[in-house]
C-alpha cells in the first residue's frame, strides 16, 4: 500500500481509512483501540504525537507502529506523513475559513484549546531522542565549521534573525545568508566545504530557500536542515536534519516548535563552544550595556 503515496494525500487518507475499517474485525483489542481512535477523529492523528494518541486510545506507541506497519506503511511517520499533507492541503483561505467552523463549535476558549493541543502536541516531539541526537550533531557541525550561514524566508526568517543574534554572542562566525537587501545565493557566493548553511523551511516552501540549499549543497556546503517533512525538499541533502511540527488550527503553519527548537539549539551551541562561549557572550553584553544599549531608569 505504500507505493500509493504517489498518489494524492487526500485520496490515500481515505484509502487508510476504509482499510481500518475493512481490517478492524481481525485486529487484536490493542489495535482495535488503536484503530478506532483513528477512524473516530482521522485529523488527530495530523496534530497529535504518536504517544499522545497511544495515550487517547489507551494503548502503548509500539501499538500505534505496529498498526500503521499492518496497513503497509514503514513507520509510523510514514504514515502519519499521509494525515499531515491531507489536512493542509487547502490553501490559506480555505483554513482561514475552517476556523469558522471551530468558533461555531466552541467559541474562542475552544479555537484556543485546540492551538494550545496542537502545540503541546508538537513540543512534546522535543523530547524524542531522534530529535535531541540531530540537535547534538547540528550543533557540533556549527562549532566545526569556518563559519555558519542562515537562510530563512517568509514568516521563518524573523525566527532566523533572531537565532543567529543570539548564536553570534557565543560564536561570532555565524552570519544570515540572505540579509536584508541581498539575495541568499550572494551571501553564500565564498562558501565553501569548510562552512555551514543552515536552512530553514516549512511547508509551503520558500522558493529563495530552497534554491539557496540546493546552490550550497552543490558547491560541497554542507547543509543542516530544520524542517517539518521527511518529504522536504531540503531534507534529502542535509547533513543533519531537524524535523519539526507545524501543526495548527491555525491558517498558517504554526511556528511555535520552531521557536522553540531555534532557542535549544542555540543553547546547544553555546555548551558545544565551552568557556570560550562564556567569555564572548559576556564581553557582547558588556559592550551593549556600556554603550547606553539597554534601557535604564533614571530613578533606580
Amino acid at each position: 500500500m505504500y507505493h500509493l503515496l504517489q498518489q494524492s494525500s487526500g485520496m490515500l487518507m481515505q484509502q487508510i481509512i476504509d482499510r481500518l475499517s475493512h481490517t478492524y474485525p481481525s485486529l487484536s483489542p490493542q489495535m482495535q483501540r488503536a484503530a478506532s481512535t483513528i477512524l473516530d477523529d482521522p485529523g488527530a492523528v495530523a496534530v497529535d504525537s504518536m504517544r499522545s494518541l497511544a495515550a487517547r486510545a489507551k494503548v502503548s506507541p509500539p501499538t500505534m507502529l505496529r498498526l500503521a506497519q499492518k496497513i503497509g506503511f514503514p513507520s509510523y511517520d510514514a504514515f502519519r506523513d499521509v494525515f499531515k499533507k491531507s489536512v493542509a492541503r487547502g490553501g490559506y483561505g480555505d483554513r482561514a475559513d475552517a476556523l469558522r467552523d471551530i468558533i461555531g463549535e466552541g467559541g474562542i476558549s475552544g479555537l484556543v484549546s485546540k492551538t494550545a493541543t496542537a502545540a503541546i502536541a508538537g513540543i512534546e516531539l522535543l523530547s524524542e531522542p531522534r530529535y535531541w541526537r540531530e540537535i547534538e550533531r547540528a550543533a557540533e557541525m556549527i562549532v566545526a565549521a569556518r563559519k555558519t550561514y542562515v537562510v530563512a524566508s517568509g514568516a521563518s526568517f524573523g525566527q532566523a534573525v533572531s537565532f543567529q543574534y543570539v548564536c553570534q554572542m557565543a560564536l561570532p562566525s555565524m552570519e544570515l545568508a540572505n540579509r536584508i537587501g541581498t539575495r541568499a545565493v550572494d551571501g553564500l557566493a565564498l562558501a565553501g566545504p569548510e562552512d555551514l548553511l543552515i536552512a530553514i523551511a516549512t511547508h509551503p516552501y520558500a522558493t529563495q530557500t530552497v534554491e539557496s540549499a540546493l546552490f550550497a549543497h552543490n558547491k560541497g556546503v554542507p547543509v543542516v536542515t530544520v524542517t517539518d517533512r521527511r518529504t522536504s525538499p531540503i531534507a534529502a541533502i542535509a547533513a543533519a536534519a531537524i524535523f519539526i511540527d507545524t501543526e495548527s488550527p491555525h491558517y498558517f503553519p504554526s511556528m511555535v516548535c520552531l521557536d522553540a527548537t531555534l532557542e535549544v539549539l542555540s543553547a546547544a551551541v553555546a555548551v558545544t563552544v565551552g568557556p570560550d562561549a562564556v567569555r564572548s557572550i559576556s564581553e557582547y553584553e558588556k559592550t551593549l550595556r556600556s554603550s547606553g544599549y539597554y534601557w535604564e531608569d533614571p530613578n533606580d
